[in-house]
């Protein structure tokens, strides 16, 4: 199976030879920005308790966050149905859960509002959880959370992706793509945050990470 980094390097190259010049500048100049916030810094670290929050199924059932520490949880955040590098990472995970012989506790969240959470879990055949979080509260509590710029969101509704029609915010905001991995206790024992969008957890070396905690 071929990694989640070769995939996105390939999407991202092809991407870039055909994207017009300004849009890869807003793009990489919005990057930039996040690492200059430091926006990684700012939820919890590995040895860190997990913050609490109540997250969505797509059929409106609460879920708390707590209670799905029956064992170790790995949680990735992702921006949404419409970009293609969380597609790539969803699509790996899928793809790699399937070879294992028992289904990790994995789920992934999204701010997006139940339809386009489902697109998402039908478009990819997912068999993992995909979870919504309405509001960004729990996404907020983890340290995650932007309010785009103007520049960006010019560039977003280009794309015909209004962050105020997918989600219930009424600012366009986006969350810095994460994974984390926490134990049964509530501890984060692993933590990816990265404020550049293309680059994502390698899902096999985060399962070989979980798979050791059991």
């Amino acid at each position: 199976m071929a990694s989640l980094a070769q995939a996105l390097r390939e999407f991202k190259q092809t991407y870039e030879q055909s994207a017009p010049a300004e849009i890869l500048e807003t793009l990489s100049r919005n990057v930039s920005l996040l690492q200059q916030q430091r926006i990684h810094a700012k939820g919890p670290q590995v040895s860190e308790p997990m913050p609490n929050g109540t997250l969505f199924d797509n059929k409106g059932n609460a879920v708390n966050l707590h209670a799905l520490l029956q064992r170790p949880l790995i949680i990735t955040f992702f921006r949404g149905g419409w970009c293609p590098y969380c597609m790539l990472e969803l699509q790996t995970w899928e793809q790699l859960i399937n070879e294992q012989p028992l289904m990790p506790n994995l789920i992934a969240v999204s701010g997006e509002k139940q339809s386009f959470t489902e697109q998402v879990q039908q478009d990819n055949a997912l068999s993992f959880p995909v979870l919504i979080d309405p509001n960004f509260s729990v996404m907020e509590q983890f340290g995650l959370v932007y309010e785009v710029n103007d520049t960006l969101q010019q560039v977003l509704l280009k794309w015909g992706v209004d962050l105020t029609e997918r989600t219930a915010r009424k600012e366009f905001a986006l969350p810095i793509p994460a994974t984390y991995i926490i134990d049964s206790g509530g501890i984060v024992q692993y933590a990816f945050v990265e404020e550049d969008y293309t680059s994502r957890a390698e899902p096999s070396e985060v399962l070989a990470i979980y798979q050791r905690l059991k």
